[in-house]
C-alpha cells in the first residue's frame, strides 16, 4: 500500500511539471537575462569608474526581474507539494489539514 501511495504522488508530480514545463522554461530564460543585465551594469561601472542613473536602472531592472520568476517558481512548488500531500493524506486515510 505505501509503494501504491508514493507511485501515484510521483505519478501526479511528473504530470504537473509536465503541464507547467513551457512556464518554467520562460523563467529560466528571465533569470538568464537578469543575469546577463547584471554583468553588464557591473562591466559599465568598472569601464567608467563611476554609477549613472543608466547603471542603477539596469541593477534595479535586473533585480526585478529575478524576483518574479524567482517568485513564481517558488509558488508553483508550494502549489506542487501542497497537491503531493493532499493526495498521500487522502490515499493513506489520514485526515485534510
Amino acid at each position: 500500500m505505501d509503494k501504491e501511495i508514493v507511485d501515484r504522488a510521483l505519478d501526479a508530480l511528473d504530470r504537473l511539471m509536465r503541464m507547467f514545463q513551457v512556464e518554467r522554461f520562460v523563467y529560466m530564460i528571465c533569470a538568464i537575462v537578469s543575469f546577463l543585465l547584471l554583468i553588464y551594469a557591473a562591466y559599465i561601472m568598472f569601464e567608467t569608474k563611476g554609477v549613472s542613473v543608466a547603471e542603477l536602472g539596469l541593477i534595479f531592472g535586473a533585480t526585478g526581474l529575478t524576483t518574479v520568476p524567482a517568485g513564481r517558481i517558488t509558488y508553483f512548488l508550494n502549489k506542487s507539494l501542497n497537491l503531493i500531500e493532499a493526495i498521500v493524506r487522502k490515499l493513506s486515510g489520514l485526515e485534510e489539514r
